[in-house]
């Protein structure tokens, strides 16, 4: 039935009379106006060095997997117009755009109901959830919902809820999947995905239980009681949910960015957003002592000067000074790793050096001392997504990467630098 939809809706979008560029008075109110310029002017920058200098050099462009423009279609169909985009992406890029800009949109009105369905059976059973990214930014920072889309459900929950949420679930017609097998093993595991499939349709509606922000080689750990604490409660879709307050919101975005090694440009502008409305009451020193508390100082300076240099958000010199990293990172990271930051976080040639930032951008020397140990030596569980759960292995092999995995990590810092150093 969904799918069938999205082929009527397609179709039906093409056969509009009039409709030549894709634009429309509907779509111009979905612009917050007060940022027009800032964010039009950004998006081409980063559509310039993100794609059209791929496309002109003859590689092809896959949309619906590039990892760093992934998500953020709904805000070019919504900044350009039709012919905007021909011209810096050409007419078959273009056309792949807007189609996918339809799918987004029709999934996200079905998942949307999901979503209502799924909060309401969470309120009847009285299991308290907590929101964060996709859905609670959508409804909670963005000037429109249809700007920020999304394709799973992500939900704190707290530990003595879990089996209630997980029967509520599969009582619902959800399935347990296990994301990564070495997850069976890792102790201090606090994610679980469950599965909801749809029949007669490709539409899968993906839930996330968490019982705390998972746990990472950066060694950030969440005061969980304190996210509880500080939940702003909130209206979504007519369902009463507790979200997760701004400043820890905002700081979880800046880590789970990192994380994943600033791949998605979506995450860099869901701060863009926060910060935007929140401006007029941030309280920046709440949140710097927040950052120092969880040793992301220094991530939330490059959140903050990324946000300030290609959105041009209105961050202070001082705000940036007080949260300023050692000189050895800065100098690894600006000078080396991504000297222009728009090229750097748009490119998908550009992901090694990401990674390099990411292993620097550490709050002190000793910080950076342990941030090289870890690379060379890391987490049982980074050892089992990385090299047992692809390769179908036991837990037990862990080992045999253990005594291997440093001098892959070696090999693969000595190519870049012969590589670079050939450039």
């Amino acid at each position: 039935m969904v799918d069938a939809l999205l082929v009527e809706s397609a179709e039906s979008h093409e056969n509009e009379p009039g409709r030549t560029d894709g634009w429309s008075a509907e779509r111009n109110a979905l612009v917050p106006e007060q940022y027009m310029h800032e964010d039009k002017e950004a998006l081409a920058r980063l559509l310039e060095v993100g794609l059209r200098n791929r496309l002109a050099q003859g590689q092809q462009v896959d949309l619906e997997n590039d990892e760093e423009f992934a998500r953020l279609i709904p805000l070019f169909c919504t900044y350009f117009s039709r012919a905007e985009l021909i011209a810096m992406l050409g007419e078959q890029v273009t056309l792949e755009v807007f189609k996918l800009n339809r799918i987004e949109t029709l999934q996200n009105l079905f998942l949307e109901k999901a979503f209502r369905e799924l909060l309401h059976a969470f309120n009847e059973a009285g299991v308290e959830v907590m929101l964060f990214k996709g859905p609670a930014l959508a409804y909670q920072f963005y000037p429109r919902p249809q700007l920020r889309t999304y394709h799973d459900f992500d939900l704190l929950i707290r530990p003595q809820d879990l089996e209630r949420a997980r029967k509520l679930l599969l009582e619902a017609g959800y399935i347990y999947y296990e994301e990564f097998s070495s997850n069976t093993d890792d102790t201090r595991r606090s994610g679980y995905n469950f599965l909801l499939k749809q029949e007669n349709s490709w539409l899968e509606i993906l839930v996330e239980l968490h019982t705390a922000p998972h746990t990472s080689e950066i060694g950030t750990q969440f005061d969980v009681e304190g996210l509880w604490k500080r939940a702003e409660r909130f209206t979504i879709l007519g369902e009463p949910v507790l979200i997760m307050h701004y400043i820890d919101h905002l700081l979880y975005l800046c880590w789970h960015y990192r994380f994943h090694g600033f791949t998605r440009l979506l995450w860099l502008y869901d701060l863009v957003v926060i910060l935007r409305a929140k401006q007029e009451d941030m309280d920046w020193r709440e949140l710097i002592a927040r950052a120092r508390e969880l040793n992301l100082t220094a991530t939330l300076f490059y959140c903050l000067s990324w946000s300030r240099e290609i959105f041009h958000v209105a961050i202070t010199g001082y705000i940036l000074r007080c949260l300023r990293p050692p000189l050895i990172s800065r100098l690894v990271i600006e000078r080396f790793a991504l000297p222009d930051s728009a090229k750097a976080l748009a490119s998908v040639q550009m992901q090694p050096q990401r990674i390099i930032a990411r292993r620097v951008m550490v709050d002190s020397f000793a910080d950076l001392l342990k941030a090289g140990l870890r690379a060379l030596f890391p987490s049982r569980a980074a050892i089992g997504r990385r090299y047992l759960s692809p390769l179908h292995l036991p837990s037990y092999c862990a080992a045999v990467f253990y005594a291997i995995h440093p001098w892959i990590t070696l090999l693969k810092g000595l190519q870049f630098l012969l590589k670079r150093q050939g450039s």
